[in-house]
């Protein structure tokens, strides 16, 4: 597998890594990820899933993309996804998130239901939450030098936003993730909220994994997405 690395051409440069000599046939896979995470942490996985496509986008503020000194809410990181998708002129995918990322993918997801053909949602709860204070200190160690003001901003920014009404608006199968030790950020409660509010479901617990659903098994979790794809392949 080969990856390249790009950027749009959008108000903020939003950089993306995407898979190359892919196979076309299969439908492609748009990853967003956790809070502060890039799209380098993605690179792996692309290489598992290799032919086929994959793009993984690092929201405004992390990995290359552009850290506007202001510009965080909740609207403007679903601007991030939709000039990504738009520059690679796809129209048809299966979109992944991870952790914080699945608020944006389930609010992206609903105002283009067309255009989704499966859905991820990777270990959290449809709603994106108010970020008190003690965030910022908490993640703090995981930024880079002069970044500082992203995770102000995106605390300043935030604000509680509650999605399960949006899920009614998604009709593809829909693969829930789930850790299943005291480490994962979606409990039982949610899970049901899922179930009851989605058309199409499937929820999958990887009982020895905390929030990182690929540690302890990684190749578990590769393969269960590559099933789920295989699926809506077909």
């Amino acid at each position: 597998m080969r990856s390249i690395e790009r950027f749009t051409n959008n108000d903020v440069k939003i950089q993306y890594i995407e898979t190359t000599n892919f196979n076309q046939k299969l439908l492609p896979l748009v990853y967003i990820p956790g809070a502060m995470g890039n799209a380098e942490q993605f690179i792996e996985e692309m290489g598992s899933l290799f032919p086929r496509q994959c793009i993984s986008i690092s929201l405004r503020g992390r990995g290359k993309s552009e850290a506007p000194k202001s510009g965080y809410t909740f609207e403007e990181h679903i601007m991030d996804i939709t000039s990504v998708i738009k520059e690679r002129n796809i129209n048809a995918y299966c979109l992944m998130a991870y952790s914080m990322g699945v608020a944006y993918a389930i609010k992206y997801a609903a105002m283009n239901p067309n255009e989704i053909k499966g859905l991820i949602l990777c270990d959290y709860p449809a709603k994106y939450p108010l970020i008190q204070e003690t965030w910022i200190e908490a993640v703090g160690k995981f930024v880079e030098e002069g970044k500082d003001h992203v995770i102000r901003g995106i605390q300043k920014d935030s604000q509680d936003i509650v999605l399960w009404e949006e899920l009614k608006e998604i009709g593809c199968p829909v693969l829930v993730l789930k850790g299943g030790t005291e480490g994962s950020l979606l409990n039982t409660d949610d899970v049901e909220k899922y179930k009851s509010h989605l058309k199409n479901v499937e929820v999958i617990e990887f009982s020895e994994s905390g929030h990182e659903l690929w540690n302890p098994d990684y190749n578990k979790f590769i393969n269960t997405i590559t099933n789920y794809l295989e699926k809506i392949d077909n």
